[in-house]
């Protein structure tokens, strides 16, 4: 086929009730809705295929929801903000002028060391951050780096820019913003978008009251954490900007630009198979850019336990490498006019306004976290969220699925500088308490195949990746077609715990002969009275897909002898 002739090529028309037609017989009779539409934790609907004629149906929102995104940007590309940990303040200015020399476009720093300032590293610092604007996180002893304004020539001043996180009230130039809206402890306390969005809101609310809109809104910035839904995410941040405009147009005032910083979540982080959290940040940072972010960091792979110099690099490269190839620095708002993404905006501005509504309805935002209210709600889909990756109806790679078990953890935990991180709920942590427990348990378990394994390896496969999770290595048993062999093999290989892989027909006419003092599984889904029929034969339970994996990996470690 030539250039010319493809040019040429045609393809049919088709609707959407005839995609549905083709969808409907390829699930084979399965709902159509129940097998293809999914719900988020926020409760909105996610559907199979978005059309033309799905945005169409908005009318007019559409093109006001870009132009409040758009309008809300303050330029196409985002500032590369990697953190830069050091010992010492001399420390710190080598690293962070290398740090600008090799992509970093901001001076970000973490105060907790409370470094001893000198002049000359002030003087020096000064004319850094009259080039390069300022992210500065501060405790509430350490505010010296903040004389470091004292060095910073009167007509130079207002070259001075960025942000200051501090929980006491500083004194800054005018061109630094020192008023936080932080959602990020909502997002640490399982908070979902929609949390983040009306909290932020309420929290707006709440300093605008008997204050003067411009100047408070002068100096102030807002701060998120990006997780790894993607369209979710990028969902969220868009939202954002239209909920902003809406919230400025209730005040009577057109919506200023407010720097919107994010970085990644450490909620999908893992300490088991640490490599994947790469995955993890670079999912999340694309979705932070083409979100609309203004700022970004990206936590290293090992920032659960013990990051150097070679993975902050490498997570420096996520943003730059985005930037360089990608071209979405070019662009106000690269996602703008996909029809799943606009609908999505749309459905959280909904959810995120009417949850404001609510918060404040309640008394506003101070009102429901003094009354627990809010920490309630948050906790109930928190649960839910841990259930999903309990059942695996949410994959984290390498923790709950695809676990390697004879990966060395490291036990190191978040260094005191980062605080606010250290009480971050993670979906990973009942994994890695369980993978803990297992390296204290002596445990001799077994994979039982009852027929040949060519015919049963999906089932094998399964429960050896299911008992992986636990860092549980089963020895896998040859072909054992009677009773008699399998309690010979129980017993020859002192097994404490073991799984019966075979077909039904196959299992029911071993068990009645079982007899070992081993607690048995089967690999399927049984029904609970079958199970209680052939409890008196040793069999306690089963594996299958949907199983509370953290609850039954717990119940089989408790099996073993405590490891020496």
């Amino acid at each position: 086929m030539t250039i010319e002739s493809m040019k040429r090529t045609q393809f049919p028309t088709h609707t959407y009730s005839e995609w549905q037609q083709a969808a409907e017989k390829a699930i084979k009779g399965k709902p159509f809705d129940e097998t293809l539409k999914t719900p988020t934790i926020e409760d909105v609907t996610l559907e199979p295929l978005y059309t033309k004629e799905m945005l169409d149906r908005l009318g007019r929102y559409v093109p006001a929801q870009v132009a409040a995104i758009q309008n809300g940007k303050h330029q196409p590309s985002w500032l590369v903000s990697q953190e830069v940990t050091a010992d010492s303040a001399q420390e710190y200015l080598a690293l962070m002028k290398d740090d600008i020399l090799r992509g970093n476009e901001t001076v970000v720093y973490t105060g907790f060391r409370k470094f001893d300032w000198t002049d000359e590293q002030l003087t020096e610092l000064a004319e850094i951050i009259v080039q390069y604007p300022i992210y500065f996180k501060l405790t509430g002893d350490d505010q010296n780096i903040l004389r470091v304004f004292d060095f910073v020539s009167p007509e130079r001043i207002s070259k001075v820019q960025g942000v200051i996180f501090s929980e006491e009230a500083v004194e800054a130039p005018e061109n630094v913003r020192t008023r936080l809206v932080d959602t990020i402890p909502i997002h640490h306390a399982g908070g979902t978008a929609v949390h983040e969005l009306g909290v932020a809101l309420s929290i707006f609310s709440e300093r605008m009251e008997d204050a003067d809109f411009a100047e408070t809104t002068k100096k102030t910035w807002i701060r998120f954490a990006v997780d790894t839904q993607f369209f979710q995410e990028i969902a969220k941040l868009r939202a954002f900007r239209v909920l902003w405009q809406a919230f400025s147009s209730a005040y009577g005032e057109e919506a200023p630009t407010i720097p919107l910083f994010t970085e990644t979540s450490v909620r999908s982080y893992s300490k088991l198979d640490p490599y994947v959290n790469l995955l993890r940040a670079g999912n999340s940072t694309f979705a932070a850019v083409l979100g609309g972010t203004d700022a970004h960091t990206v936590h290293p792979h090992d920032f659960l336990t013990e990051p150097d110099l070679s993975s902050r690099r490498i997570a420096r490269n996520v943003q730059l490498v985005i930037k360089e190839e990608a071209h979405v620095s070019h662009v106000i708002d690269p996602a703008a006019g996909s029809y799943f993404i606009e609908t999505l905006t749309k459905e959280y501005v909904e959810a995120a306004w009417n949850y404001f509504l609510e918060i404040e309805e309640a008394g506003g935002y101070s009102e429901v976290i003094k009354s627990g209210w809010l920490t309630d709600d948050i906790q109930a889909k928190w649960i839910e969220r841990e259930k999903n990756v309990a059942t695996r109806k949410q994959s984290l790679i390498g923790t709950n699925i695809y676990a390697n078990p004879q990966e060395p953890v490291k036990d190191a935990k978040i260094d005191d500088g980062h605080l606010e991180y250290m009480t971050a709920k993670r979906l990973a942590t009942p994994f890695e308490n369980i993978r803990a427990q297992s390296k204290m348990t002596g445990l001799k378990s077994a994979i039982v195949l009852i027929e040949p394994l060519k015919k049963i390896k999906a089932q094998a496969d399964f429960v050896s990746g299911f008992l992986a999770v636990g860092g549980i290595e089963p020895l896998v048993s040859p072909h054992l077609a009677t009773a008699e062999e399998i309690n010979q093999f129980l017993a020859d290989e002192q097994i404490d715990y073991a799984v019966l892989c075979g077909s039904t027909e196959a299992v029911a006419a071993i068990v009645p002969g079982l007899n070992t003092q081993s607690s048995i599984d089967l690999a399927g889904k049984y029904p609970k009275e079958q199970l209680s029929e052939w409890a008196s034969f040793g069999i306690v339970d089963s594996l299958y897909s949907g199983k509370h994996i953290t609850s039954k990996l717990e119940k089989i470690l408790a099996l073993g002898k405590e490891a020496l």
